[in-house]
């Protein structure tokens, strides 16, 4: 009950802090705006908005989870969730201006002030999770598992609380023997689905988070859906396919967005291939052979960032992090993911998509075939510029992993999943090592 009236009492104070950031943004946007001098008028319109500013910002914020633990969120989920949060009620406050207030708030304040909101909660909320791991307690983590997977789970609970005691137990033990008046959470590993059972019902009997690592079946059911036939509950699965009519408005999407880049980035292109030439030589462009949905191949188009004819003694290998066939341009093009620019083109013609499953190597796709049971179904998803995978995941997520990832994306797709995505993708592009 403490830790409850602790928990209130902590995102009550990140309100309280929420909302003087959101109206100092706003003050210093009018400012701007009207070189200081504020007309009476301006000022009477900031006040009939500011109500309802405020308390669309809490919802948002509540909704997007940055009134949860920080301490379990990574830094890069906080920052995409933020700037996620604040374009959203960006765009809320606009709508409602325009139902409120008729003259005296002109709608470039919202762009100024959303540009200060993104910078000062970013801060804020970065030192809100620093703070938060310094003064974490110290949580009780039960993990189920065989001997030998114990330092393993350590490992992730370690990722997921920043302050833990670990307490192990086989899985042959009887679940109730656990210490459960003192476990604050549950990670398990390899358990059959009697084992794994039990431990779901005591955890939520007892409020207790418990995580594990999902198996084909877990993701598949992730995305299923309760119905009945007669008097008898049953569970549908839904086909991966995206649904309703959305693949046609996702093409159309694709078709206008890749155009407009190609388009705009004209300039950078020739710019890219320029710096190229003097730096290595030809070619420009890189063509791979990748595959895509239906497993159909096409050659997928890049920056050169690599010396002419990388891999003719190598063969086909990953990029390595400091590996010597990259050139002095292809770091500095890797790390800005500026090579990927050229795949608008394979985006335009329908090869790609702007979000879905990275596209892989037909010599790596017949390897993951053999080694994880659901590869084959990320191809019945378009494959992307960017994915799940590449925003949630990280350079060294393991094949099964990254294919978990995206099939969770493929079983759960929606418009705003795609445009989180993005989002994400932008935020992290600086943080984010180059992985495919």
């Amino acid at each position: 009950m403490k830790r409850s009236g602790r928990n209130i009492l902590s995102r009550l104070w990140l309100a309280v802090f929420d909302i003087f950031i959101l109206n100092a943004a706003n003050l210093l946007a009018f400012a701007i705006r009207f070189d200081v001098h504020l007309p009476p008028y301006n000022f009477r319109a900031f006040l009939h908005l500011f109500p309802w500013e405020t308390l669309a910002l809490v919802i948002i914020f509540y909704f997007y989870g940055l009134y949860d633990r920080s301490a379990h969120k990574t830094s890069h989920e906080i920052v995409s969730s933020v700037i996620m949060a604040i374009i959203t009620n960006t765009f809320v406050a606009a709508m409602i201006s325009l139902l409120l207030v008729t003259i005296g708030l002109p709608r470039s304040v919202f762009v100024i002030s959303a540009l200060f909101q993104m910078a000062f909660f970013v801060v804020w909320r970065l030192a809100y999770r620093s703070w938060s791991l310094r003064t974490a307690p110290t949580v009780t983590v039960l993990a189920v598992g065989e001997r030998p997977e114990w330092p393993a789970l350590t490992v992730r609970a370690g990722q997921y609380l920043p302050r833990i005691v670990m307490v192990y137990m086989e899985p042959g033990q009887p679940c109730g023997a656990a210490p459960w008046g003192e476990v604050g959470a549950v990670i398990l590993g390899t358990v059959d689905g009697d084992v794994k059972s039990a431990y779901f019902i005591e955890s939520m009997k007892r409020n207790v988070p418990c995580l594990w690592k999902p198996d084909t079946y877990d993701l598949l059911v992730a995305g299923s859906e309760l119905t009945s036939v007669g008097d008898t509950p049953m569970f549908s699965l839904a086909s991966i396919r995206t649904r309703h009519g959305s693949a046609a408005l996702k093409r159309v999407a694709d078709i206008a967005v890749s155009i407009m880049g190609l388009t705009l980035g004209l300039p950078v292109f020739l710019a890219i291939g320029l710096l190229i030439l003097l730096d290595s030589g030809g070619p420009v462009l890189y063509r791979q052979e990748r595959v895509t949905a239906g497993g159909r191949r096409f050659m997928l188009l890049k920056f050169r960032t690599m010396v002419p004819d990388a891999e003719a003694v190598t063969g086909p290998v990953l990029a390595a992090a400091h590996d010597p066939r990259i050139t002095r341009l292809g770091h500095i093009l890797r790390t800005a993911h500026l090579d990927e620019l050229p795949q608008l083109w394979n985006v335009l013609k329908g090869d790609m998509s702007l979000v879905g499953p990275r596209p892989e190597r037909p010599v790596f796709v017949d390897q993951h075939r053999r080694d994880i049971a659901f590869y084959d179904l990320r191809h019945l998803s378009t494959p992307g510029l960017t994915g799940l995978a590449q925003v949630a995941g990280s350079y060294t997520s393991s094949p099964e992993e990254k294919a978990a990832y995206d099939l969770h994306y493929a079983t759960n797709w929606s418009w705003l999943k795609d445009i989180v995505i993005v989002i994400r993708t932008v935020v992290q592009i600086s943080f984010k090592k180059k992985d495919d």
